[in-house]
């Protein structure tokens, strides 16, 4: 079984489609990084295998979970951010927002290319 995610301004088109193993695995993660971090996820709960994704919240989510890691010396909180927010940076750009604010020039470009990098992993 597939999910879908999709934006909540954006109703019937499809950001990404992948296993429900990994919407899980995503779905989850978002939550325990919006407990670390209190912030709202912006994932809403899946109906008939659809989550749909509020992005004020979500683009905060990730704004956080990306200041965080370029503010932390903690190579394990960074290793576990990965993921996420390259995973986020493709359903950002997918949905047409605005990435989070980076630290400067040389995180942009290695969080492009890693958003990249992913993007061609997600289905659509």
């Amino acid at each position: 079984m597939t999910f879908r995610f999709r934006s909540s301004d954006q109703p019937g088109r499809d950001l990404w489609c992948p296993s429900s193993e990994v919407a899980r695995a995503f779905v989850g993660t978002a939550q325990v990084f919006s407990h670390v971090f209190g912030v709202d996820s912006g994932i809403g709960d899946p109906v008939d295998g659809v989550c749909v994704i509020d992005f004020r919240d979500f683009g905060a989510l990730s704004a956080a979970v990306v200041d965080r890691f370029g503010a932390t010396d903690q190579g394990i909180l960074r290793s576990l951010s990965l993921g996420f927010v390259a995973t986020s940076l493709v359903l950002i750009d997918r949905a047409g927002r605005p990435a989070p604010v980076m630290l400067g020039p040389a995180q942009e470009r290695a969080w492009a290319a890693l958003r990249d990098q992913h993007a061609r992993a997600m289905p659509v």
